[in-house]
This record gives structure tokens, sequence and C-alpha cells, in this order.
């Protein structure tokens, strides 16, 4: 028996090849590159120092700038100065849901549905003045709940965004407004 092969069923076996090679393929969302940076330029892009207000109109302007970011304050330590806060967004990587989904069937796998950024934040008190540093890190969960990749933020304008809120609130409590 002679098995015989046209074009069109060869075309047909190289396309299921080319879809078994690709479900294959199958890969993990990855954060951003982080930028290469020394420690004394992420501390400066993370630190802000403030002078003519307490201690507690500088926590009081941080926490109002974190919920203007859209952030939910999860723990103030008021005699420690520390602030913690977390926000999520919905990002779903389609292309790593898609190919779990090809390859374990629709509703099965995991794949990144949430970008979620938590915030710490120091503040204390520094001779007349006070400083403020704020650290945040951001994070790839999966349908599951699980952790995909997690990665301090590098990106100057985030932080400078809510600096800039952190000043205007400062400046607002001086001027008794």
């Amino acid at each position: 028996m002679r098995f015989r092969i046209t074009q069109a069923s060869s075309k047909l076996l190289l396309i299921s090849l080319c879809l078994m090679f690709l479900a294959g393929c199958e890969h993990s969302p990855t954060p951003p590159p982080a930028p290469e940076m020394e420690q004394l330029q992420i501390r400066k892009m993370q630190k802000r120092e403030y002078s003519g207000v307490t201690e507690l109109q500088v926590v009081k302007a941080v926490i109002g700038a974190l919920m203007d970011e859209g952030f939910s304050i999860s723990s103030t330590d008021k005699e420690l100065g520390v602030i913690t806060a977390a926000k999520e967004v919905y990002e779903l990587d389609s292309s790593t849901k898609f190919a779990a989904e090809f390859n374990l069937g629709a509703g099965a796998g995991t794949y990144q549905t949430t970008l979620r950024s938590e915030a710490s934040a120091f503040i204390k008190a520094y001779g007349k003045n006070v400083q403020v540093r704020i650290s945040i890190v951001q994070k790839a969960v999966s349908n599951a709940g699980g952790n995909i990749w997690s990665q301090p933020v590098y990106n100057a304008n985030v932080y400078q965004s809510i600096f800039s809120k952190v000043g205007k609130a400062v400046f607002l409590e001086k001027e008794n407004i």
C-alpha cells in the first residue's frame, strides 16, 4: 500500500507542524529591563527633604500623595515613620494566556492578569528638616494569584509624580491653607 502525498495534504501537514511548534513556544512574561544605576542614583531618585514642617505634616502629605496616585494605604506606623501602600491594575498578558490555553485547554494554565505596585515610605525628622524616602516594587500576578516576577521601580517620573504631590501638600500645610 502506497501513500500518496498531495500538495493539499503537504500544506496541511506543514500548517499542523507549525502550530505544534508555536504551541511549544510558550514564554513567561518578563519584567521590563532595569536600568543600570548606582545605589546613590537610586536613593537620590527615591528621596526628598522638606523644611519648615513637622514630621506628622509630612506623613499626612505622603499618605495623601499615595492615595492620589491610586494606592490604598495598607499600614502606617507613626512612631517608626513607615507607610505601606499598594495598588493593582488589570493587565492581561494575552500571549501567555493563549499559549497556556492552547497547550492545556480553555481556562487552564497560568498567565499574568494583574500588575501590583507596592510602595513603602520612610519618614524621619533630621535636624530642622524632614526626610522622605519612597520605594516601589512592581509585581506581575498570575490568574492563580501567584507572583510571576517582581522588580523595583527605577522610573524617575513615577517618583517625581508622587513627590510633586507631597511638595504641594507640604506647602499648603506650611501656609495653613
